[in-house]
C-alpha cells in the first residue's frame, strides 16, 4: 500500500474519468479492508519528506476527511470510529507523524498537517487525551532546530485555530485555554511576520469563545485587547480584517467588559470605516457597531419586558456614539455603491445600510434628524449615487422610530419615492421600490390619501422594468396587500378593489417573463398574487375565480412540457410548487365557491404528487388539505385515489418537509371527514406511530404528529379507544423530553413540542367525552396535571397558555359526571394551576397593552 498510495492519491485527482474512478475505488477498498493500516499509511505519506508535495498534501486532506465530515451524523460516526476502529498504537503513530509534519519546510505539507492535528486534537482534548499536544505546540513557537521557523509557527497556529473552530465551548479546561492563549499572543507580536500574525489572529478569533475566565481577569483581558487593537492597525490588510472581526466577536461575547476600551474602539473603528484603503477592513469595522446594536436591541427588549439581570445591562454605547456614527455611515459607506454587483452582494454600501437600520432600531427617534437632513440634501441630487443613498437611508430608518415621528416624513417622501420609480438609474428605481415596500409593510396607514392610485399605477409599471426592479415592485405590492390582512373578509369592497384586476394581470404576466429566473422574479410575483387573493374583498371574487381557472390551466400544461435535462425538471417542479401554493390560497379564500373546481383541482394535485418532487409535493399536500377543509365530507369521494399518496408522504422520512406536510393534511382530512375517516384510521395511526419512533426523522415533524392524534380523536370520538394506550404512552414519553436551556433553538422546539402534546390531549379528551368514554381518561389525570404544571411553570407563551386553559376547561367538563370521585387535593391542585395560568395570561395581556 505504501508504495502505491502516493500515485493513487494523485490519480484520484485526474481529469480522466476512468483513471480517477479506479483510484477512488482503490482508496475506498483500502479504507474498508483495514482502516488503521490505511490511516497510518496516509500519515506516513504526509510526513515523508522524500515524497512529492502534492501527494503529501492529498494524503493529509484524505486523512482529515476520514476523521470528519460536513454531514453532522456522518461526522459523529467518523469521530466514534477513531476510538472504536483504530487501535492505540495506530492512533499514536498517526499523532506523532502529523505533529512532525508541522516542522516540514514544505508549506503545502505543513498546512495539511495542521488540518490533521486540529481534527485529532479536537477529538482527543474533548476526551482528555493527548496531554502532550499543547506543550508540543507551545515549544514549536520557540524552536530553533528547523529549516523554516516562521513556517513552523504559522502551521502551529493554523492547527490551533482549526482545532478551536472544531471544539465546543466546554471542550477546553482553563489550563488548556491558557496554554493556547500563550501561543497565540506570542504569535501576534508586532515583530512577527505577516503570515505568522495572520495565523495567530485567526486562531485568536476561533478561541475567543473559550476565554470567558481570561476576560474576567483585567490584566489578561487588557493584554488580549492590546494585541487585537495592535493587529487592527497593522500593515497587512488580511491581518486588519481578522482583527476587526475579532473585535466584533468580543463585542458579542464580552459586551459587559467593554467600558474601559470603548473610547479606543470608537476611534479605531470609525477611522477604519472612513480611511482604510481595503473595503473589507472597513466592512469589518462596521460589523463591530452592527454587533453592538444587536446586543443592545436585545438588552433593551429584555429591560422593557422586565427580564434584566445585573450582569447584562445595556450601556447604550450606540446611543452615545450615534451623532458620530450616523454621519460616517451616510457619507462614507452608503454612497460607495457598486452598480455592477449582484443584488445580494455584500459590500461596504450594503454593510453600512444594514448598520444604519440597526442603529435606527437601537436609538429610535434620535436618528431621524440626521438622516432626514441627508435625505433632503440628496434625494434630488444630480449624482445617482447620492439619490440612491438618500432613499436607502430613508428606507433603513422606517423600523425603529415611533410611527407618529415618521408620519410627516413618510407623507412628504411618498411623491418623490413614487417618481423615483421612473429614475434613469436601475439602482435608484430598485431602492425606491424596496423603500415603498417597507412603507407598505410598516407605515401603510401613513400613505397620504389620494396617493394610493399613483403608487399602484407606478408599481404596476415597475413590473415591466428590469427583473431587479420588478422583483422589488412585487415585494411592495405584497406588503401593500398584506396591510389589508385584518380587514373584515365579508366587506363588499376595500381600497385595493379598483386596482385588483389590473395588479393580478400584471403580476401573472411577470411570472412568464423570459427573465423570470433573475432575482427570483417568478417566486416574488406569485407571493404577491397570493397575498392579494388572501386579502381580497367580496367585489373582486369573480376575478379570483378567473385566476383559479388560469392557474389550473398553467398547472395542467406543466405535465406536457418536454423534459430533456435535470434543469428542465427542476424548473417544472418549482413552477408546480408555486402554482399549488396559489391553488391552496384561493381554495381557502373563496371557501364553498371552490366546489365546482374541486374534481379538477384534486386530479392535477394527484399528478403533482405522482412526480415525487419534494418542494412541489409539500405544496400539493397543503393544497389537498385546503380542499378537504373546504368541501368537508364531500372529500370522501377522493380518498381511494389520494390515500396511497398520503401513506407514502407519511413514510417519507428522507424528505421531512414532505412528511410534515402529509401529517398536516392528514389532520385536515380527519377534521373534514369526521367518522368517515374510520376505514383509513388504522393505517394512518400506524404511520404516525412509526414517525414518532423513527430516529432518522427530523424532530420538527414530531409536534405536528402529536397534534394529529388529537385531530383523529376528535374525528372518530369513541372509536378512538382502540388507539388510546399507544397514544397515551407516546404522549407521556414526549412530555418527558428535556433540552438544554442554553440552546435557544432547542427551547423553541420544546415550546412547539409541548403545544403539540397539549393539542393532542385536548383532542383526545374531547373525543372521549363526545363518545361517552370519559371514564377512560381518569387513570391519566395525574400524568396530565403533572405535565400542565411543568408547562405553566416553564412557559409564558401565549399559545401555550390558551391551550392550557382550554384543556383545563375540557377536563372540568369531562369530570363533571364523576364529581364524587374527585378528591379535595385534585380540586386544590387544579385551582392553583388555573390561577397560575390566569396570572400568566393577565401578564401577557398587560404586556400587549403596553406595546
Amino acid at each position: 500500500m505504501a508504495f502505491e498510495l502516493g500515485r493513487t492519491l494523485l490519480h484520484a485527482q485526474s481529469h480522466d474519468v476512468a483513471i480517477r474512478g479506479a483510484a477512488e475505488q482503490q482508496l475506498h477498498q483500502w479504507e474498508i479492508q483495514s482502516l488503521p493500516q490505511f490511516m497510518v499509511a496516509l500519515a506516513d505519506e504526509l510526513s515523508a519528506e522524500d515524497r512529492s508535495e502534492n501527494s503529501r498534501q492529498l494524503a493529509g486532506l484524505h486523512l482529515k476527511n476520514l476523521l470528519s465530515a460536513k454531514d453532522p451524523l456522518l461526522s459523529v460516526e467518523k469521530k466514534k470510529r477513531w476510538y472504536t476502529a483504530i487501535d492505540t498504537n495506530s492512533r499514536a503513530r498517526i499523532k506523532i507523524a502529523s505533529l512532525n509534519v508541522l516542522r516540514s519546510p514544505k508549506p503545502q505539507a505543513a498546512h495539511a498537517g495542521a488540518l490533521v492535528v486540529a481534527k485529532i486534537g479536537a477529538l482527543e482534548l474533548r476526551e482528555k487525551q493527548w496531554p502532550e499536544l499543547l506543550n508540543q505546540l507551545l515549544k514549536n513557537m520557540t524552536a530553533d532546530d528547523v529549516v523554516d521557523g516562521d513556517l513552523l509557527k504559522t502551521s502551529t497556529l493554523e492547527a490551533l485555530g482549526y482545532m478551536c473552530e472544531d471544539l465546543e465551548e466546554e471542550g477546553l479546561d482553563q489550563m488548556e485555554t491558557n496554554q493556547i492563549l500563550t501561543v497565540i499572543v506570542d504569535g501576534m507580536g508586532e515583530n512577527g511576520t505577516s503570515a505568522v500574525r495572520i495565523a495567530a489572529a485567526r486562531a485568536l478569533l476561533n478561541s475567543l469563545v473559550f476565554t470567558r475566565h481570561n476576560f474576567d481577569n483585567e490584566a489578561e483581558r487588557t493584554m488580549i485587547m492590546q494585541v487585537v487593537c495592535s493587529a487592527a492597525k497593522g500593515l497587512d490588510d488580511q491581518l486588519r480584517i481578522i482583527a476587526f472581526e475579532s473585535l466584533a466577536r468580543i463585542g458579542s461575547l464580552y459586551y459587559d467588559k467593554l467600558p474601559q476600551y470603548i473610547e479606543v474602539l470608537f476611534t479605531l473603528t470609525l477611522t477604519a470605516i472612513q480611511q482604510d484603503n481595503d473595503e473589507q477592513v472597513s466592512m469589518m469595522a462596521i460589523e463591530f457597531w452592527s454587533t453592538l446594536c444587536e446586543e443592545e436591541i436585545e438588552m433593551l427588549e429584555e429591560e422593557e419586558g422586565g427580564h434584566t439581570s445585573p450582569q447584562r445591562r445595556c450601556a447604550r454605547y450606540v446611543h452615545a456614539a450615534a451623532t458620530h456614527i450616523v454621519p460616517v455611515l451616510l457619507q462614507s459607506t452608503l454612497v460607495k455603491q457598486d452598480e455592477h454587483a449582484d443584488e445580494d452582494a455584500w459590500n461596504i454600501s450594503a454593510a453600512g445600510a444594514i448598520c444604519l437600520g440597526l442603529v435606527a432600531q437601537t436609538i429610535g427617534d434620535a436618528i431621524v434628524g440626521d438622516v432626514l437632513a441627508f435625505v433632503e440634501a440628496n434625494i434630488l441630487h444630480g449624482e445617482w449615487r447620492r439619490r440612491e443613498a438618500s432613499i436607502m437611508a430613508f428606507g433603513q430608518i422606517l423600523d425603529g422610530p415611533k410611527p407618529e415621528v415618521l408620519a410627516g416624513p413618510v407623507q412628504t417622501a411618498m411623491p418623490v419615492l413614487v417618481r423615483s420609480l421612473n429614475d434613469d438609474h436601475t439602482l435608484v428605481k430598485d431602492t425606491a421600490a424596496w423603500t415603498l415596500g417597507r412603507i407598505c409593510e410598516l407605515h401603510a396607514q401613513r400613505i397620504p390619501q389620494g396617493y394610493l392610485q399613483p403608487l399602484v399605477e407606478q408599481l404596476g409599471s415597475a413590473l415591466q422594468d428590469s427583473s431587479r426592479v420588478a422583483a422589488q415592485a412585487c415585494f411592495a405590492i405584497h406588503n401593500l396587500a398584506q396591510a389589508f390582512e385584518h380587514a373584515p373578509k365579508t366587506r363588499d369592497t376595500n381600497a385595493l378593489s379598483p386596482f385588483f384586476n389590473s395588479l393580478l394581470t400584471q403580476l401573472l404576466a411577470a411570472t412568464e417573463r423570459r427573465d423570470w429566473q433573475d432575482h427570483n422574479l417568478r417566486g416574488q410575483a406569485y407571493e404577491a398574487v397570493n397575498m392579494l387573493i388572501q386579502n381580497h374583498a367580496c367585489d373582486t371574487r369573480p376575478v379570483v375565480v378567473q385566476v383559479m381557472q388560469i392557474v389550473l390551466q398553467r398547472l395542467h400544461s406543466t405535465f406536457s412540457v418536454a423534459i430533456v435535462s435535470q434543469g428542465d425538471k427542476d424548473e417544472r417542479d418549482q413552477l408546480q410548487s408555486l402554482l399549488c401554493s396559489v391553488i391552496q390560497v384561493i381554495t381557502r379564500a373563496i371557501d364553498k365557491e371552490i366546489e365546482p373546481f374541486s374534481d379538477h383541482i384534486v386530479a392535477v394535485l394527484l399528478q403533482v404528487l405522482n412526480n415525487e418532487h419534494a418542494v412541489a409535493s409539500e405544496e400539493a399536500f397543503a393544497a389537498v388539505g385546503a380542499v378537504a377543509s373546504t368541501v368537508e365530507q364531500g372529500f370522501d369521494k377522493y380518498m381511494n385515489d389520494f390515500f396511497p399518496f398520503l401513506i407514502k408522504g407519511l413514510r417519507n422520512y428522507a424528505e421531512w418537509q414532505v412528511c410534515s406536510a402529509a401529517v398536516g393534511t392528514a389532520g385536515d382530512i380527519c377534521r373534514a371527514l369526521e367518522t368517515q375517516i374510520l376505514p383509513y384510521c388504522d393505517e394512518i395511526v400506524r404511520c404516525l406511530l412509526e414517525d414518532l419512533q423513527n430516529p432518522t426523522l427530523n424532530r420538527q415533524v414530531k409536534p405536528s404528529v402529536l397534534s394529529c392524534f388529537g385531530d383523529i380523536a376528535l374525528a372518530v370520538g369513541g372509536n378512538f379507544v382502540k388507539y388510546l394506550q399507544p397514544t397515551f404512552q407516546m404522549l407521556e414519553q414526549a412530555a418527558r423530553t428535556k433540552v438544554s436551556s442554553d440552546d435557544d433553538e432547542l427551547m423553541e422546539y420544546m415550546t412547539v413540542l409541548r403545544e403539540g402534546i397539549l393539542e393532542a390531549y385536548v383532542g383526545v379528551v374531547q373525543g372521549l367525552n363526545d363518545g361517552g368514554n370519559s371514564s377512560l381518561i381518569q387513570p391519566q389525570l395525574a400524568t396530565i396535571f403533572q405535565f400542565l404544571e411543568v408547562v405553566v411553570r416553564e412557559h409564558d407563551d401565549e399559545g401555550i397558555v390558551k391551550i392550557s386553559i382550554g384543556l383545563i376547561g375540557d377536563l372540568a367538563t369531562l369530570l363533571e359526571p364523576h364529581a364524587e370521585q374527585v378528591t379535595l387535593d385534585s380540586v386544590n391542585f387544579t385551582t392553583n394551576l388555573l390561577m397560575k395560568v390566569i396570572c400568566i395570561g393577565h401578564s401577557l395581556l398587560s404586556s400587549r397593552f403596553r406595546q
